[in-house]
């Protein structure tokens, strides 16, 4: 019930107050008790009367003030709030709810979700229902639905963001088929970005009833595209005019293990180009190109087989100095270098480099050191492309897919029967199938494989008579291919053609993959199966049973959605493929709605809940109405006049500030000139309390026994506060694991990067299976540009920082840790940003029903752990050593004789 802005949410209770005057006719009638005193003298008046001994009634001033705390008590039971007058004037009626639940979206997903919860929230409490309307698309259309105000809230709790645009020409046509009542008004929970239907959607809204949009304060940003080259990869980032415009781009592993990254700023057109150089043994690693701190799926581009651009390495360990064209490793340099990074060297050093390919030309038998590191790098998965020529055609090595014949095929010569043999038609289930062999292009010179061989290998090309000319043959999770012919023009004229960079594209395809021998090859018409698909907020994840293929002549004009989503597609050739989720040219420019409708932010005013405050002044009265009673009975102690009004002035001063609305209190030390430990407030009072005192506890442990002299401990909220002061974030898990709001994971995600320590305590006690995908970690660090993490072992500067320690106990004995693992903080000097244990640490501290061995381990462990946030890896640091020991008198043992 509402009275203009007043709404009252248990309007049954205000029925109470018809009983006011019989409560005022009960007060009138009940006189207060008279005060009792004993005077000697009394006899003196035995027999004497008086007229009027007692009041007859209760004073009108005592009883208005008891009619008053009724009347508040049950105007507060009533549950009532203060209203905006838009929300007041629409509460109760039937409203529309529309919500774009694209990408666009994901970077605002909890204020979307909590705008839509709000106007739900309205809804069930007046009575009123939802007709529920998402714009992005499904595959199988879902209609516009017709929920309860509950209904509608426990819908809006599931929805997740869909990893493609919304829709909005096909949200309207589903509106319009659906025959709906009347809405008092329509909301529209917009993400703040045009297309060409969205001012006809607006205006077919428009239609149904009054509109309100509500849109984020700033919108999405994208990675429209990315290059690679031979200097690294340059990314192109696209904003819309209200996108926040500084930020920074970071190339990945497939892992999400950081390989470079560069900051940017978007100019007025929206756009910018940003260069991230690296080297190309580095460069070819990359898997993925995501804006930082922006959750969706159009921040993140996925990049085709590792990059799309391997880094193959050229085996040449003696070079032909000035005499390029003499060297066959010329033409497939100039074959490869626009699709592939190159670099020569010998076979050791380039697989030490992380060469995803070798390209092997005319060579005899390997020498040992590089013959174990080729095998034992194929074993891994590597591709061997090798060329053939005098020398491997007179001695052979078992590198190969099949034993060779002695000697070389020559055809077309002076003593030759045979003619130059073209290029057969490539077959169906070749790599090289759909290529059109040029009839110019002549092979005069071959090595054959023994006879029967070609049972035991895949032959890639023939020649037109039949014998092989490309051939290919697993090896451990490798793939070796030999090319029958020399890498120059010596023995054919393939090298000369445009055939010979295709083929070695299509080669060049196979490297990088996980498990290249086992890749079969398929007709053209095989379609592309998805790998990994993206979700609404840019997370990869292996397909469902239900993704469906693209079929093969529909990859190049797909367009992401229901029938595409984002993500890396693959087939058996070898060959990936990727769905953005934005088009290179695609623009996100800002919303444009007709005249009429609304524009509003999506968190808006807020309704003030008056219950407590009207408790509140209730409970006042009735302490100030027992004190009056106490002092008409004689029960006070007596004051004198001057202490009584006093008394009342500080009662007067008091009143308003007890109903003051409560203010965030100024923290009384300034906390960047003092050390402090901080918790993360997790809205569990108890784990929160736990949590101040353990802490509290590692502080005083600190004071007595090291130079860490820290102040306070202060529980913060990481979306709102400042986080760079302290050196330690120590973070519980509450009963229920919530993901955190986007501004908490930005914030948290600053910590981080600026060198702060997040620990993150499960308090799991050894039950769960670690940081998995589905434990307290995985919700609680969800959204977070969390590195990749490896178990804490007895090496790490954990066990060593202060105490030296094997085990981490903490409420339970068997408690793990694991840490940011060495590679991925070696940025950072190999200083771990995030830890996570499942020790419940906090409760160990606090002496919670603790052995006190076990406690004073546990307080080790706290020591060491705040020693390594304060001094990293300091005790990790050997290169102090040879001097110390030079400083005992003693000698390294390297220096020994």
């Amino acid at each position: 019930m509402s009275f203009g802005p007043l709404f009252f949410a248990a309007p049954a209770a205000l029925f109470a107050l018809a009983a006011l005057p019989i409560l005022f006719w009960l007060l009138r009638a009940t006189p207060p008790a008279p005060m009792r005193a004993i005077f000697p003298p009394l006899r003196l008046l035995l027999g004497l009367t008086t007229e009027e001994e007692t009041r007859a009634r209760a004073p009108l001033w005592l009883v208005i003030l008891r009619g008053l705390i009724a009347a508040l008590l049950i105007v507060g039971f009533a549950g009532p709030s203060w209203r905006p007058p838009s929300e007041a004037k629409a509460a109760g009626g039937a409203v529309l709810l529309v919500i774009d639940d694209g990408w666009t979206s994901a970077p605002s997903w909890s204020e979307v979700k909590a705008a839509a919860d709000a106007v739900a929230g309205e809804a069930e409490r007046g009575g009123g229902q939802i007709q529920l309307l998402l714009t992005a698309p499904t595959r199988t259309g879902q209609p516009v639905e017709m929920l309860a105000g509950a209904d509608a809230r426990a819908r809006i709790a599931r929805l997740e963001p869909k990893p493609w645009r919304p829709d909005r020409k096909d949200a309207a046509a589903r509106l319009a088929k659906d025959p709906l009542p009347g809405v008092s008004r329509v909301v529209w929970i917009a993400d703040g970005l045009n297309d060409p239907n969205a001012e006809d959607f607006a205006q077919a809204l428009l239609q149904r009833g009054p509109l309100a949009v509500k849109q984020p304060e700033r919108t999405a940003r994208a990675v429209g595209g990315v290059m690679t080259d031979a200097d690294g990869i340059e990314a192109l980032v696209r904003r819309g005019d209200n996108g926040q415009a500084q930020g920074a781009v970071a190339a990945e592993t497939a892992d999400g293990r950081s390989l470079s990254a560069a900051e940017f700023r978007l100019d007025g057109a929206g756009l910018s180009a940003v260069r991230l150089k690296l080297p190309a043994e580095i460069a070819a690693r990359a898997a993925r190109v995501r804006i930082v701190g922006e959750d969706s799926a159009g921040a993140m581009r996925l990049l085709a087989t590792g990059g799309g651009r391997p880094f193959v390495g050229l085996v040449d360990p003696v070079s032909s100095g000035g005499q390029a064209l003499l060297s066959e490793l010329f033409y497939v340099e100039r074959a490869v270098a626009p699709f592939a990074t190159t670099q020569r060297g010998d076979a050791r050093a380039l697989i030490s480099q992380g060469a995803q390919a070798l390209i092997l030309p005319d060579a005899s038998r390997i020498a040992g050191p590089d013959r174990e590191a080729i095998d034992a790098w194929l074993e891994k998965g590597g591709l061997l492309i090798r060329f053939a020529g005098p020398r491997l055609a007179n001695a052979q090595d078992d590198l190969l897919p099949a034993a060779l014949r002695p000697g070389a095929r020559a055809m077309g010569g002076a003593l030759a029967w045979e003619k130059p043999q073209t290029l057969a038609a490539f077959s169906a289930d070749s790599p090289f199938a759909g290529l059109i062999a040029p009839p110019e292009v002549a092979v005069r010179r071959q090595v054959l494989i023994e006879p029967g061989a070609e049972r035991t290998v895949r032959v890639w090309a023939r020649l037109a008579d039949g014998a092989p000319v490309v051939t290919a043959a697993p090896k451990g999770q490798g793939l070796l291919v030999l090319v029958h012919v020399t890498a120059g023009p010596d023995w054919s004229d393939l090298p000369l053609s445009g055939l010979y960079v295709d083929m070695l594209v299509r080669t060049l395809a196979f490297a990088g993959r996980a498990t290249q021998a086992n890749q079969q090859t398929a007709a053209l018409d095989e379609p592309w199966r998805p790998e990994r698909l993206l979700n609404g907020f840019g997370q990869t994840a292996p397909p469902g049973a239900d993704a469906l293929a693209i079929a093969a002549n529909a990859i190049d004009a797909a367009r992401p959605g229901p029938a595409a989503p984002p993500g890396l597609y693959s087939r058996s050739r070898g060959e990936t493929r990727v769905v953005d989720a934005i088009a290179r040219d695609e623009e996100l420019s800002p919303l444009i709605l007709p005249g009429a409708a609304q524009r509003l932010g999506l968190e808006g005013p807020r309704a003030l809940d008056l219950r407590g405050p009207l408790l509140a002044l209730a409970a006042l009265f009735v302490a100030l109405d027992l004190l009056i009673a106490l002092a008409v009975a004689g029960r006070l102690p007596r004051v004198k006049r001057p202490s009584l009004r006093a008394a009342a002035l500080i009662l007067a001063l008091a009143l308003p500030a007890a109903l003051a609305p409560p203010q965030a209190q100024a923290t009384p030390d300034d906390p960047t000139q003092s050390i402090r430990l901080a918790f993360i407030k997790t809205g569990d009072a108890r784990v929160d309390r736990m949590s101040e005192t353990g802490l509290e506890a590692l502080s005083q442990t600190l004071f007595e026994r090291t130079a860490v002299e820290p102040g306070k401990v202060i529980g913060v909220d990481p979306a709102r506060d400042d986080l760079s002061t302290y050196p330690v974030l120590y973070w519980a898990a509450p009963t229920t694991p919530a993901r955190l709001s986007d501004a908490a994971t930005a914030n948290l995600d600053r910590y981080m990067r600026l060198g702060g320590l997040l620990f993150v305590d499960t308090r799991d006690g050894g039950r769960g299976s670690g940081p998995d995908a589905t434990g307290p970690a995985a919700v609680m660090l969800a959204g977070l540009d969390a590195p990749p993490l490896a178990p804490v072992d007895r090496e790490h500067v954990l066990t060593k920082a202060f105490y030296l320690l094997q085990n981490f106990p903490g409420r339970v004995r068997s408690a793990r840790v694991w840490a940011e693992s060495a590679s991925a903080a070696a940025a950072r000097d190999g200083v771990a940003a995030l830890m996570v244990g499942d020790g419940d640490w906090a409760a160990a501290w606090a002496d919670s029903g603790v052995d006190p061995r076990q406690r004073e381990m546990a307080l080790r462990f706290g020591v060491n752990l705040v020693m390594v946030a304060l001094t990293g890896n300091y005790k990790a640091d050997q290169v102090h050593v040879p001097a110390l020991l030079d400083r005992l008198g003693q000698e390294p043992a390297g220096r020994r004789r």
